[in-house]
């Protein structure tokens, strides 16, 4: 059999046109003659806007045995899988000057650490969801490199910069990448290999089309049988063998893919009017659960590796109606607190909801089984944080950092909290905006890529090395 036939381009040809749950036991179509099978990494960054009720956030003590928050209590049946990071600062990266204001320069630099002010065209601003690509995506790539995902789609508070920096997180070689808000276009992103702006007839054509790769696969095999040479034919039916052998394995081996099943394809989203920025509270009551559910199949089912999501656009006025009797409470001006106690109220509580989601979403990766017997999140890195700390101050110190996941046992990620400003007051008399740090936010990510292999002490325009306390 030629070369040119190989398995992988059988394997790949067949996943240009259907999304394949991710297979254990079809690792050797990617690493022949490994003695061990090993599940992919994966990473995934969670933006949330209009930073956080720090006091009601930050737990009063360092250590491992700290007590829930208010804002932290959704997490912690989780708080073994998570690391909590206090005293992280990058406002010289985030606002050397004006424009863009708070909002604008700390989402532009949420994941390069590259000034938005006198950077608006620097070629170099990648983000490190697509720096650790070439190492999540070792050894074969899933169907999708990479999935921008968000809930608010766009609006006019940009912070007077391009709205790109406030409406995207995700960045290669400068050019940022729109994130997807149709829950009904990430569907068919995912599953029927289409544009995001792919017809609704046109997906339906698609699913409808879809077929296991390995009645696709064995088909191939069956057409080339009578063209090739009595030897070629051997080592044909030898790869035949071990796909019928393959799909055994498939069915015994893998809860995960045993339960990767394809959900039901959303309603598409009504026309929206963002004239005033203000998401509707009905559409995030519907949007973010399908989301959710979405963003643990592309994961589970091996549709793509790295992800980022948004919970709102830099400068977000998602409106929680839904948290206060209907009552419309846009988040950014609640943002702008002014110190009132009534409003921080309202801020926890937002806050706290959007824990709940981040719960929702862990709790759904850890539930899912590898064939080494761990989770899909303890093969995950999961990144949190803001693009400011106060929604009143606007500061980039003092920031909110959440690592979550296994990280594949690289990072030392065992329910921690770590504290890097020396002089923040913790416990009651914390307040809403603590001390500047030495220490960079930059920092977190220098961590990660150096604990999936990419050994730099310097991304975007952060330096000083790893965190030392979260390497393994």
């Amino acid at each position: 059999m030629s070369t040119r036939h190989s398995r992988r381009l059988f394997l790949g040809g067949a996943a240009v046109t259907v999304a394949l749950p991710f297979l254990h036991s079809a690792l050797w179509t990617r690493r022949a003659g490994a003695a061990g099978l090993t599940p992919p990494r994966r990473f995934m960054a969670w933006f949330v806007p209009n930073g956080l009720v720090m006091p009601d956030w930050t737990p009063t003590t360092v250590g491992a045995n700290w007590a829930a928050t208010p804002i932290t209590t959704p997490l912690m049946p989780l708080q073994k899988k998570l690391v909590i990071l206090s005293g992280l600062d990058h406002q010289q990266t985030a606002e050397p000057a004006d424009p863009p204001a708070g909002h604008g320069s700390g989402t532009g630099c949420f994941l390069n650490m590259i000034s938005v002010n006198g950077h608006l065209t620097d070629k170099t601003r990648n983000s490190i969801d697509q720096v650790l690509l070439p190492v999540l995506n070792a050894g074969g790539a899933p169907l999708l490199p990479s999935l921008q995902i968000g809930v608010q789609g766009d609006n006019g508070l940009c912070d007077r910069a391009d709205c790109s920096f406030s409406r995207s997180i995700s960045w290669i070689n400068g050019v940022p990448q729109p994130n997807i808000y149709d829950p009904q276009q990430l569907f068919d992103r995912m599953f029927a290999g289409a544009s995001p702006t792919l017809s609704a007839t046109d997906a339906a054509q698609r699913l409808a089309e879809r077929t296991s790769i390995l009645d696709r696969v064995l088909g191939q095999i069956q057409s080339l049988a009578p063209k090739l040479s009595p030897s070629d034919n051997m080592k044909l039916d030898e790869y035949a063998t071990s796909l019928r052998n393959l799909e055994t394995l498939i069915q015994k081996e893998s809860t995960a893919t045993a339960n990767c099943m394809t959900p039901a394809r959303p309603a598409a989203n009504p026309p929206l009017n963002y004239n005033r920025g203000i998401t509707p509270s009905s559409l995030i009551q519907a949007n973010v659960p399908l989301l959710l559910k979405l963003m643990a199949v592309a994961f589970q089912c091996d549709i793509t590796r790295s992800i980022t999501f948004m919970l709102g656009n830099g400068t977000s006025n998602n409106d929680f109606a839904f948290l206060f009797n209907n009552a419309s409470t846009p988040h950014h001006g609640t943002s702008h607190h002014g110190g009132d106690p009534k409003q921080l109220a309202k801020l926890t509580t937002i806050d706290t909801w959007e824990m709940t989601q981040v719960a929702t979403l862990l709790q759904q990766l850890d539930s899912l089984k590898e064939s080494d017997g761990q989770s899909v999140l303890d093969h995950t890195t999961f990144y949190l944080s803001s693009d400011i700390g106060d929604g009143n101050t606007h500061n980039h110190w003092d920031m909110p950092v959440l690592i979550a996941g296994g990280a594949s046992g690289k990072l030392k990620i065992d329910g921690r909290h770590i504290n890097y400003a020396p002089t923040l007051q913790l416990g009651a008399a914390r307040p809403l905006v603590g001390p500047h740090s030495t220490t960079q936010t930059g920092q977190a990510f220098i961590s990660i890529l150096q604990a999936h292999g990419i050994m730099q002490n310097a991304f975007g325009m952060a330096t000083g090395g790893p965190l030392t306390e979260i390497m393994a």
